[in-house]
Parts: C-alpha cells; sequence; structure tokens
C-alpha cells in the first residue's frame, strides 16, 4: 500500500500535529531534511540551496512509494516537480506545494530564476499550491498563464506561545528577516526616546543609544524578547510580496499589539485600527502609530484583546490544519 509524505525543513516529532490531522484521513509520514537553520553566510547559503534540489531527488527516487506528497518546504515540492519534468517521468504521485512565494527579480541571474521557476509552476506535476494571501492566488494565475483553481488561499496559523512570562517592559520589537526594512526602521527611532529590539540573524548593526540588533536570537529566546515588549513593529519592503504573519500572529497569540507595513499579504490578517495598526513606510506614520500605543492607553487594552481574540477564532494551528487537509482530500 503506498503511503503519503509531507517534506519537512525542520525537526519533527511524533507529536506533530499537521501528520495527525492528516492521519485522520490516510497513512501519512515525515521526511526531513533541516535547513530553516542555514542562513547568514555564503558557506550556508550554498548548502541551504544544494539542499533544495538533493533531498527532493531522494524522494523522486522513491516516488513510487508514495500517493500524495506535500512539499511543506516549498523548493522540496518545487523541486521534486522539477527533476520530475528534467526527466520526463511519468506523474504517479499528487503534489501540493505549500506556502508559494515567488518574487521576480532583476537582472540576468532574475532572468533565469524565472525561467526555473516558470518551467517548474507551469508543468503537470504540481497539483495544487497553497498561498497564505488571497491577492497572490490572482498575482501568480496572471504571472504564469494558469488556472487560478491551482492556486488556494489558506489563512496562515501558529500555534500559541506558551511557557514565556508575560511583562511590558516599553521597549518595540522586530523580527524576521524576509523582506524587512530594519533601516527605514533605525532611521526613524534612532536617537528618539524609543527603545528598540530587533531580532535577526542577517541585519548587522553597531548597537548604539536606544537601538539593540541581536544576531543569534532564535526559537524560544525570540518569543521572550517579544512577551516583555511594548508593541512589535514590521516594517516591509515589498508591498506585493507574501511576508511578515507568522510574526504577526505570534504577537497576537501573545496579546501584544503590531504596527505593521500595508501591504497585500498582511491585510488578510490584520484589521486596521482594530487588531494592529497598518501604515505606510513613511516617518511621520510610524512615530505616530507609535505615539497612539505608548499615550492611549484604553486604545492599547482594546487593541491587545481584540488581536488575542481574532488569533483565537481565525489563526489557530489547529485551524489551518483543518482548512489544509480539506483542500487536500477536497
Amino acid at each position: 500500500m503506498r503511503r503519503n509524505v509531507v517534506l519537512f525543513d525542520k525537526k519533527i516529532d511524533s507529536n506533530n500535529l499537521f501528520l495527525k490531522k492528516l492521519n485522520e484521513h490516510g497513512s501519512w509520514i515525515a521526511k526531513s531534511k533541516r535547513t530553516n537553520h542555514l542562513h547568514g553566510g555564503i558557506i550556508k547559503n550554498i548548502l541551504r540551496f544544494a539542499w533544495y534540489f538533493i533531498f527532493p531527488l531522494s524522494i523522486v527516487l522513491q516516488r513510487k512509494k508514495y500517493n500524495k506528497i506535500i512539499g511543506w518546504q516549498q523548493f522540496y515540492g518545487l523541486n521534486f516537480a522539477f527533476w520530475s519534468r528534467l526527466f520526463k517521468l511519468k506523474k504517479n504521485n499528487e503534489l501540493i506545494v505549500m506556502t508559494f512565494i515567488y518574487k521576480k527579480k532583476n537582472g540576468f541571474a532574475g532572468m533565469l530564476y524565472h525561467k526555473y521557476i516558470s518551467y517548474i509552476v507551469t508543468s503537470k506535476y504540481i497539483d495544487k499550491f497553497i498561498c497564505f494571501a488571497k491577492e497572490e492566488c490572482d498575482y501568480y494565475s496572471k504571472l504564469f498563464s494558469m488556472n487560478k483553481n491551482k492556486f488556494i488561499f489558506v489563512p496562515l496559523g501558529e500555534s500559541k506561545v506558551t511557557d514565556v512570562p508575560l511583562s511590558d517592559e516599553g521597549y518595540i520589537f522586530a523580527t524576521g528577516r524576509s523582506n524587512r526594512d530594519y533601516h527605514f526602521l533605525i532611521d526613524v527611532l534612532e536617537g528618539t526616546d524609543y527603545k528598540l529590539t530587533i531580532a535577526c540573524d542577517t541585519f548587522h548593526y553597531n548597537n548604539n543609544g536606544n537601538i539593540v540588533v541581536q544576531n543569534n536570537c532564535y526559537g524560544k529566546h525570540m518569543l521572550k524578547l517579544m512577551a516583555r515588549c511594548h508593541c512589535v513593529v514590521i516594517p516591509l519592503k515589498d508591498l506585493t510580496m507574501s511576508s511578515g504573519q507568522l510574526v504577526v500572529l505570534q504577537a497576537m497569540s501573545l496579546g501584544k499589539p503590531v504596527i505593521c507595513t500595508k501591504s497585500d499579504g498582511i491585510k488578510d490578517y490584520i484589521e486596521d485600527n482594530v487588531t494592529g495598526l497598518l501604515i505606510e513606510n513613511k516617518k511621520e506614520l510610524l512615530l505616530s502609530a507609535l505615539n497612539y500605543l505608548y499615550t492611549n492607553n484604553e486604545a492599547y487594552k482594546f487593541m491587545s484583546k481584540k488581536s488575542y481574540q481574532s488569533y483565537c477564532e481565525n489563526f489557530t494551528e489547529e485551524a489551518m490544519f483543518e482548512r489544509i487537509t480539506n483542500v487536500i482530500y477536497s
């Protein structure tokens, strides 16, 4: 009997909630090659990119063992399709690519990257793409001239942050590496009375005065910092790129108000002036939003309560896995 498999890029234990949900409908196993720690530095990046191709190739060689394949790490799913098309293999697996995110790049390298992604995405080997922003489904279907029904919006979910003591030490917190505009954030806040802490392994800054950047801050350590902040700020560069949602949900699960750059991928998660504040990347707008959260205690408490309530009702990990399972078995 052929089984089903999820391709992860992180360590997975037997209590994984996603696998438990999937196993209510069929026989599922996990295959994992951890690459989510390989960021920062040329050697780490080369290793990560190499595994993006090598690990899916190993699954291609075992493809007859599996019926459904889910690429939790999108490049594991994408490159399974790449090898399948390159070798002109018979399609005998249903392939779902999760968290599909693609941004066109400039120059000759960007042209090659677009051809590579198009070669994969337009192949017959991928049955569904799961996106975490509604507008991405329209964008990708037009970009690749494909049926929109192949791109399915599922709201992102995140496990509730637990075992971290909540407090308010008054500082602003920012974290995440994808599509962040930390230079804008620092330009606005440097030398002000606000204290800012940034946790990011790929952004480097000579800590000075009111701003501290921590480069080795992951997992529980990062969440402890978030749990002690006054609010979370997420400055984004590309407004069409899906990014920042995970940090939004982590903050919401802690009841921490979020100020975020207004973008296509964020408005599915934050209701402006209710569960967070959406602004353009302008100095006066960010300072105004911060002043609002630091001086209006009633508004702060209201937003904290509403953000936590929205997380519990819409964006838990359990809710996301239920929706994805429905997509897989629809």
